[in-house]
């Protein structure tokens, strides 16, 4: 086990993906110096995102920008990872990396820690405007425990979706398919089904059991709960399912990667070309 761990996180090659990541969508020179004018426009719309909390903090509870922050991981996670795999047969390369020393796990590691280190870097940018809010926050008594809570499961929900969108990049010829099949699941999942379940009648109450994974529906749950509560059945459970989840697909991944190449899975069969 330990030499497992070692293998993937520590001593993995593929770890270079981080490097790769961040050259992609942090360099400013370059090749990649188109990055200069996005990176100073998002700056600009950060900044002055931290300058409205800070003049509204008095009544911006900050788990309200938690659920924000959820739904730029949840679109941001699939938009880094769609190529992970499906581009590098797209790019005719995929063979030389399963001609590298490296074990298909190394691959699927490597490819998830490098888009952890780039949500990690999001995530940590809105750390500002939720403390801000934190603090300043004076309708009533902020719980920093249910705070903790709100971001490990904005967090760890985007790394279900980084897991689901490697996996469908490795069982897909085009990158966009992967993109496409992941935001589908997505919209039905958190959009589409709680408001069908709602347009048919089914109480607020009642929509907890089919929601009980819902990151916004657990984010809503931790905001009206009583700060000296206990946790309960909201926060930390669903955290666990996350990371368990997480793993699971990361697992799936490694082993789908073990098919034959004309094996694409979540396809039509007569499509061969998808």
């Amino acid at each position: 086990m330990k030499k497992r761990f070692r293998d993937l996180f520590i001593d993995n090659p593929m770890l270079v993906e981080m490097t790769r990541f961040r050259r992609r969508f942090l360099t400013v020179k370059g090749t990649q110096s188109a990055n200069a004018a996005v990176l100073t426009m998002l700056l600009i719309i950060y900044a002055g995102f931290v300058l409205v909390v800070i003049q509204n903090c008095a009544v911006i509870h900050p788990i309200i920008l938690v659920f924000l922050e959820i739904t730029v991981l949840t679109i941001f996670a699939p938009m880094m990872l769609y190529g992970s795999i499906a581009g590098e047969r797209e790019k005719r390369t995929w063979d030389l990396l399963l001609a590298a020393p490296v074990t298909k796990a190394q691959i699927v590691a490597g490819k998830f820690m490098g888009a952890l280190g780039a949500l990690a870097i999001v995530s940590l940018f809105f750390q500002v405007p939720i403390l801000i809010a934190a603090i300043g926050y004076d309708e009533q008594k902020i719980s920093w425990w249910k705070l903790i809570e709100a971001e490990l499961v904005a967090f760890t929900f985007a790394l279900d979706v980084c897991a689901l969108t490697i996996l469908f990049s490795a069982r897909v010829k085009r990158g966009l398919m992967a993109l496409g099949a992941v935001l589908g699941i997505l919209v039905t999942g958190i959009a589409i089904i709680p408001l069908f379940l709602s347009s048919v009648g089914m109480a607020s109450s009642t929509l907890d059991v089919p929601c009980y994974l819902h990151p916004y529906f657990v984010l809503t749950h931790l905001v009206e709960r009583d700060p000296q509560s206990p946790s309960g059945i909201w926060g930390v459970p669903q955290i666990l399912v996350y990371v368990a989840l997480a793993l699971v697909l990361l697992a799936w991944t490694e082993n789908t990667l073990n098919f034959p190449e004309n094996e694409v899975k979540f396809i039509p069969k007569g499509d061969k070309n998808a």
